[in-house]
């Protein structure tokens, strides 16, 4: 019967692929997308308008470019449309690492928010400066400790003195972290400063391992602010979209580097 059932809505499916293809090839052209996707130029137009408004893209006279350093960065309900079925298997392989009595750090962002419904450990701690996590049936194999702090609506983020302080007054046996450029170079970077500062306490306060959790857009990538070199990082868990060059790279330097597969 017509209205019986719930109608899907393709636009953050084709946005989502349109950001991924001006990212790969640098500029598209409005006319292009329009054949690709089989929607008009104005549907088109009314995408790139709204990818540019989250930051993401920067339109020209008949198509869009990549943005250039500087512009504001993607909102946090942006990011959790992209690379969802890397950052789901990259969680998956996340929360297995989480043992029994476990005090973890985990940052902000959406691949590290997808860990906290996949850990199945028991009796753990987790610290972190997500604002999103869930507050409705909550597992109760773990517990969240919020650092509290200043609310970022940007990034869903909690930041600033408050926020420093609680996670100075501890030490977790891991930590998970999240960032928007993981480049051999440029070190670990995300576009906050005060986020930023954040993630490097939880790196410094963290007695075993650091694990930076990353799609492969993030590897080679370099965003404002430095957190820390590549090599604070004992472990990477990423797609397999990682070249063997950046692989190989980090494993020399000691990077423990798990790869999964996105379905």
């Amino acid at each position: 019967m017509l209205g019986s059932t719930k109608e899907f809505n393709p636009q953050p499916v084709r946005r989502d692929a349109i950001f991924l293809l001006v990212k790969e090839k640098g500029m598209v052209s409005v006319a292009d997308l329009s054949k690709k996707f089989g929607v008009t130029t104005m549907t088109i137009r009314r995408d790139l308008q709204y990818l540019e408004q989250d930051g993401l893209i920067e339109r020209i006279h008949g198509g869009a470019v990549v943005t250039k350093s500087g512009v504001r960065e993607p909102l946090f309900t942006q990011k959790r449309l992209l690379h969802r079925a890397e950052k789901e298997v990259i969680a998956i392989a996340a929360a297995a690492l989480v043992d029994d009595y476990d005090t973890i750090f985990l940052n902000s962002g959406t691949t590290t928010l997808r860990m906290l419904r996949r850990i199945v450990a028991n009796h753990v701690k987790i610290v972190t400066n997500n604002a999103y996590f869930p507050v409705d049936d909550m597992p109760d194999n773990y517990e969240i400790i919020s650092t509290g702090g200043t609310f970022r609506k940007e990034s869903y983020t909690l930041i600033g003195d408050t926020a420093l302080h609680t996670l100075s007054q501890v030490f977790a046996s891991k930590a998970f972290i999240g960032v928007d450029g993981f480049d051999w170079e440029n070190g670990m970077t995300t576009p906050v400063q005060s986020e930023a500062h954040v993630n490097r306490t939880m790196i410094a306060h963290t007695r075993g391992k650091v694990i930076v959790v990353a799609d492969s857009s993030k590897i080679g990538a370099v965003s404002n602010f430095f957190v820390a070199p590549v090599v604070a990082a004992h472990m990477l868990i990423t797609d397999s979209r990682i070249t063997d060059m950046d692989r190989k790279r980090f494993e020399e330097a000691g990077i423990e580097v798990i790869v999964c597969e996105a379905h």
